[in-house]
């Protein structure tokens, strides 16, 4: 995790240092300045302050240091701690992204299984059409869609525009917030989770049925056990692993994914972040939400390395001593 880490935040930070000075972009375009009355002084000041002034490989370790204690400077937009801004918009993002997932293996778990079970059928046929045919669907232009027929446009007003919350929220009992939570969050969620259905669940299906064709199942099967055991005890326990395998990849999809949700339903979580930073220049900000969102996905790899072994107790990562 470490060197992998530091790989991704001195590609973050070379790519960030190739773009133009932020505070000359910034000087440019406020209003009523123009390049020619942009003051030098001002531009150093805030260099300098920034510490843009400093040689690259001083800003460099900077980071770094930066990274490892928490103190991630301040935004060069609304001179906002930048600490502050995650600790604002992370809670937000993995929220979404956990009930996301948990959405996401609660359907296709089943659908895979009933998948495996009926290979070929017309049942199986129908779904893998459905599943398919929403995969193909880009997600921008679902939620583009979504918004157009549910969120008060010419047709329905079912669900809110954007945002988390309505107006006089704090005002509401703990239940009324939870269910104005989940009312504004359901379209983004419909966004997040549909798209996953079909690699997930034929992913679970290929495995169920390699599962099936085991030895070991035909030895339960021959010692006389129920299909119901065989299926949901023997072959289910030894499919997961594989299964286990494709959440780690699922986490760094929905980080990046959530850019493009954040973004157009107006959500204040880390995607959103990252949207308003890159247009903005905001090298700080950048680069603490990559960081973040790496390490945060690193550790999803890690979690899932361990889930192996609480899943099947016969695998274990340590070393063998020589004989």
């Amino acid at each position: 995790m470490i060197p992998t880490l530091i790989g991704i935040v001195t590609i973050t930070f070379i790519l960030v240092k190739m773009r133009p000075d932020p505070v000359s972009m910034n000087a440019f375009s406020a209003e009523g300045m123009k390049e020619s009355s942009a003051s030098e002084k001002y531009m150093e000041d805030m260099r300098k302050y920034f510490g843009d002034d400093k040689p690259l490989y001083v800003q460099y370790f900077k980071t770094f240091k930066n990274l490892l204690t928490l103190d991630l400077g301040t935004s060069r937009i609304d001179h906002k701690p930048v600490t502050e801004k995650i600790a604002e918009a992370l809670p937000i993002t993995l929220a979404l992204n956990i009930i996301t997932i948990f959405i996401v293996y609660l359907i296709s778990v089943p659908l895979g299984v009933f998948s495996a079970l009926n290979d070929s059928s017309n049942w199986d046929n129908f779904v893998t059409f459905i599943l398919y045919l929403l995969y193909s669907l880009p997600s921008f232009w679902v939620a583009l869609l979504l918004i157009k027929y549910l969120s008060g446009g010419d047709y329905l007003n079912l669900f809110p525009l954007a945002g988390l919350s309505s107006v006089g929220y704090d005002e509401f009992s703990l239940w009324q917030k939870w269910q104005d939570l989940m009312w504004h969050l359901f379209l983004p969620i419909v966004v997040s989770v549909y798209g996953s259905f079909a690699f997930l669940s034929r992913f679970i299906k290929s495995s169920f049925m390699e599962a099936l064709k085991s030895d070991y199942i035909r030895t339960a099967k021959a010692k006389g056990m129920t299909k119901r055991r065989v299926v949901y005890i023997h072959a289910m326990r030894n499919s997961l692993i594989p299964l286990i395998t494709l959440m780690a990849g699922i986490l760094p999809e929905l980080f990046a994914g959530s850019v493009i949700i954040e973004s157009i339903f107006s959500i204040p979580g880390m995607g959103k972040l990252a949207f308003d930073s890159i247009h903005s220049n905001d090298h700080a900000v950048i680069i603490a939400v990559v960081s973040f969102s790496s390490f945060l996905t690193l550790l999803g790899i890690l979690m899932s390395d361990i889930g192996y072994t609480l899943v099947d107790p016969r695998i274990s990562f340590e070393k063998e001593e020589a004989a």
